[in-house]
């Protein structure tokens, strides 16, 4: 007597082979694919300045807008994939700029964030106009560091999240080393 098999016994191989294939294209559109974060920053922070340990000024915070990241984008220089790329509103009480929320967009390029405010139609504007120096922040734009002057002798900042005026310090020396001599 034959023996009748059914038609998956009969295609166990064709059916194994399917479903590597498509667990390896999902791994691989996971991979190429820009994830998005939003990120929500809205606290009180206090401003110091590098030179001058008795000044202390509080002021409201709110950075929010979303975190776009490829897995490889920072990993591979060869390939041309999308920039780690935020784009969002900054508000900061006490900068007269910033009394209202400005949009941001910013791009992660050699370890760093840069970019700019825009416009309602797009258009970049000078940062400095605004009372910003330059906006620090590790790649998971954690950590953030605000430089509001441009005076490295009397540098003032704002540093989200650093709970004392020595979290605050050594978070700009880590993104600026060459403050800590001054």
């Amino acid at each position: 007597m034959g023996e009748h098999k059914n038609w998956f016994a009969r295609n166990k191989g064709f059916v194994f082979g399917f479903a590597v294939a498509v667990a390896i294209l999902n791994i691989v559109i996971f991979v190429l694919m820009p994830q998005q974060t939003p990120i929500r920053i809205d606290e009180t922070v206090t401003e110091y300045v590098c030179g001058d340990e008795s000044f202390a000024a509080e002021h409201t915070i709110q950075l929010t807008g979303t975190l776009t990241r490829s897995m490889l984008a920072e990993k591979s220089p060869t390939v041309v994939l999308p920039k780690p790329l935020f784009l969002g509103t900054l508000r900061i009480s006490g900068v007269d700029a910033l009394a209202e929320p400005v949009t941001l967009r910013l791009e992660r390029q050699d370890g760093r964030w840069t970019g700019n405010f825009n416009d309602a139609y797009g258009q970049p504007l000078d940062w400095q106009q605004y009372g910003v120096l330059s906006i620090d922040a590790d790649k998971d734009l954690g950590e953030l560091l605000i430089r509001l002057t441009p005076d490295e002798a009397q540098q003032h900042f704002l540093a989200p999240g650093a709970a004392s005026r020595p979290a605050a310090m050594t978070r700009l020396y880590t993104y600026y080393p060459s403050y800590r001599t001054k």
